[in-house]
């Protein structure tokens, strides 16, 4: 059985003064190339989509993805998986990832373990942040219930992640909150590189 992964790299940065997120480094590293990094330790022969610009991963890395972007540009990330699955070919991977761009701290372990309780299960499986809310942006699907939502769902243009999730009883993976940390401001960039750093807190 294969895996599919996707990596949302569409946004606008807002908050992040314009800057690609995803592009950013963090301990040494562009945030997608370690979030690339993590997924093929999960799943080494993942066919992986980047749903956005792919800006941050070398030329060897991006030999390996194939990238794709919603349509209207910048119609956010429900529309980056959206373009992501009609990609995908007929026959596809029985499990599928679905990762934001600026998680730089996500591990090969906690996305195995995605992979491997979605399958256990045959429901979406996630982790839960620091507030212990369901992070949507970090969830194992599969396959074709991830389809079969976004079919329901119809024009993803600008719609909630959420929606995805809605009506289901996703399962639950334990994890640390730090592992599923994202960055939308400097502060919040500066705080996970702290942690990163030896010695840090």
């Amino acid at each position: 059985m294969t895996v599919n992964a996707i990596i949302l790299t569409g946004g606008r940065s807002r908050r992040f003064g314009g800057e690609h997120k995803p592009g950013v480094e963090v301990d040494g590293r562009p945030t997608i190339s370690r979030i690339l990094e993590s997924i093929r330790g999960a799943a080494a022969d993942a066919a992986v989509w980047v749903a956005g610009p792919a800006d941050g991963l070398s030329s060897s890395e991006q030999e390996g993805v194939r990238v794709v972007r919603e349509e209207p540009e910048f119609a956010g990330p429900l529309a980056g998986i959206a373009a992501a699955a009609a990609a995908f070919p007929a026959e596809s991977a029985d499990v599928t990832l679905v990762v934001a761009g600026d998680m730089p701290m996500i591990t090969a372990s906690h996305l195995g373990d995605l992979i491997s309780i979605c399958r256990a299960t045959g429901r979406p499986a996630a982790g839960t942040d620091d507030r212990g809310k369901t992070q949507f942006l970090c969830a194992a699907w599969p396959t074709q219930l991830l389809r079969a939502r976004l079919s329901g769902i119809g024009d993803p243009t600008d719609g909630a992640v959420k929606l995805l999730f809605a009506g289901l009883d996703p399962a639950v993976v334990a994890v640390g909150p730090d592992v599923v940390s994202d960055f939308d401001t400097a502060a919040q960039l500066e705080a996970i590189r702290a942690r990163l750093s030896p010695g840090g807190p």
